[in-house]
């Protein structure tokens, strides 16, 4: 059951993935650099407003998956579900109105935008404004769809939801070359998206015909998780889409483009962790205390796998950047963006790994733990991020970003240390081969020559595959292939 989880989310993120690779470019070509850059932040507003749940879709699905497992009455769980429903539609309302208000604030006076398309990129702002309602209200029903383990329902609506965002705004332009109209596209992608994750929770055999007042009283251990996972959710989008405002607002919109282009190929290798930590993060709320031990292994398969998936897709991008950014995009963005991809691929696998780590933080209900560490990096990436940019221009801007993953790599890493001793030891191996795996890629910047990227490919192929199959032969995975061939 784990496996097959982990293969539909890995495929609703893929088929997003194939499309934006193809459409990148058209998007590119149709709407101009700075239009484009735009359109970026506009994605990241629609993402980063999702912070307005407060927290509570994770703590729904930890809290909902900590009571299955614990065999409560169905009526109270059912109750905590709508009660969680009506708190986060309310929530979303709150978010539209606040994005509403200050989209011309934020055009005008934090964004470095030519005056042709102030006034597009307002409108286009504003629009934004009416998905936020649905984004967070859909985040509510995906955290209870997580922890009813409904991972192929979720993920089939996720390519629709990942597919629409890209070829939305695409075919939009044929209408007329506007960011309004690509805002209304992607608010019909997202109204489409709520109503199939609705249609899906509601007829689950658990909420099927049931119905619930709101019932104040089962909010508290939500907003007692969820008000931890509200300051990640509001420090660590910030850090994670602060780069392209301050590089909007530094270096001008058009620049946001060859920083966005890069950094939207690399970070879509984040479906892989994403499909293991997302059927993970339930397994642990459900059995850490019960099988400490069994858990602790599965953290270490988690973390090793993903090292071990990603890392030839990741060497590759690295070290062939300046090639594949001139087939793909333009000789003009493999310029500005070729230098970039090293330390932006490092920042994934790095992070990847990471992301095993707060599905384990996470789960054990320790969200203050990654709050605080979300808290004490913001600042000092905050300044570095300004010094790199100027030092560095948008160089600078990945390097930041790549320190900044690396040093909420290593606080998870000690925040599940300090879990029990079985994650412990279990962590030791992956950790180790994460830190030493980003080496060769950063490197990489540093090799002009052709042939001697191939040769550098080539030498870590060797050890990549030494150690993969050595850690497959102790996992009895060729034993488990044996059965089936």
């Amino acid at each position: 059951m784990i496996k097959k989880n982990i293969a539909w989310n890995f495929l609703g993120g893929v088929l997003p993935l194939l499309v934006g690779v193809v459409v990148f470019p058209l998007i590119i070509n149709v709407y101009g650099a700075e239009r484009f850059g735009l359109l970026a932040i506009a994605w990241s507003l629609v993402g980063y407003f999702s912070l307005f749940d407060m927290g509570l879709s994770r703590a729904l699905t930890q809290t909902v998956s900590e009571k299955l497992s614990r065999k409560a009455d169905e009526i109270e769980i059912v109750a905590l579900i709508y009660t969680a429903f009506r708190i986060m539609l309310l929530l979303g309302v709150l978010g539209g109105v606040f994005l509403w208000l200050i989209s011309p604030w934020l055009v005008s006076h934090v964004l470095t935008v030519t005056v042709e398309i102030q006034q597009e990129a307002i409108r286009a702002f504003t629009v934004l404004a009416i998905s936020i309602p649905f984004v967070v209200h859909t985040a509510a029903l995906r955290g209870v769809m997580d922890a009813l383990h409904l991972f192929k329902q979720a993920n089939l609506i996720r390519m629709v939801l990942g597919v629409g965002t890209f070829l939305g705004p695409y075919l939009s332009s044929f209408y007329g070359v506007s960011l309004e109209y690509a805002a209304y596209s992607l608010i019909l992608v997202r109204l489409l998206g709520w109503v199939m994750h609705w249609f899906v929770v509601n007829n689950t055999p658990l909420l099927k015909n049931k119905t619930s007042t709101f019932q104040s009283r089962l909010l508290q251990p939500l907003f007692v998780f969820g008000g931890w996972m509200t300051i990640s959710n509001i420090v660590g989008p910030l850090m994670v889409y602060l780069d392209r405002f301050v590089i909007a607002g530094m270096l001008g919109a058009a620049s946001v483009a060859y920083y966005v282009a890069p950094y939207e190929v690399i970070t879509k290798l984040w479906v892989i962790p994403a499909a293991i930590s997302g059927v993970l993060f339930p397994l642990f709320a459900k059995d850490w205390q019960i099988n400490p031990n069994a858990t602790a292994s599965i953290l270490n398969k988690g973390m090793a796998y993903v090292l071990m998936i990603l890392y030839p897709a990741i060497l590759i991008a690295a070290v062939f950047a300046n090639e594949w950014l001139t087939f793909w995009l333009s000789k003009e963005f493999a310029i500005k963006g070729a230098r970039l991809v090293p330390w932006l691929a490092a920042g994934v696998l790095i992070n990847s790994v990471a992301q095993v780590l707060y599905a384990k933080v996470q789960g054990v209900g320790r969200a203050d733990w990654t709050a605080k560490l979300h808290l004490a990096e913001s600042v000092p990436y905050w300044i570095f991020l300004w010094m790199a940019l100027k030092g560095f221009g948008l160089e600078g801007a990945a390097m930041a970003w790549f320190f900044r993953v690396s040093v909420d790599f290593f606080g998870l890493a000690y925040a599940a240390n300090k879990i029990n001793q079985a994650n412990k030891n279990a962590m030791k191996a992956p950790v180790l081969l994460t830190s030493l795996a980003v080496l060769p890629v950063i490197t990489s910047i540093l090799i002009d020559s052709f042939a001697i990227r191939v040769i550098l490919v080539v030498v870590i192929a060797l050890i990549y595959c030494k150690i993969s199959v050595a850690k497959l032969r102790y996992d009895g995975a060729f034993s488990y292939i044996r059965q089936y061939y």
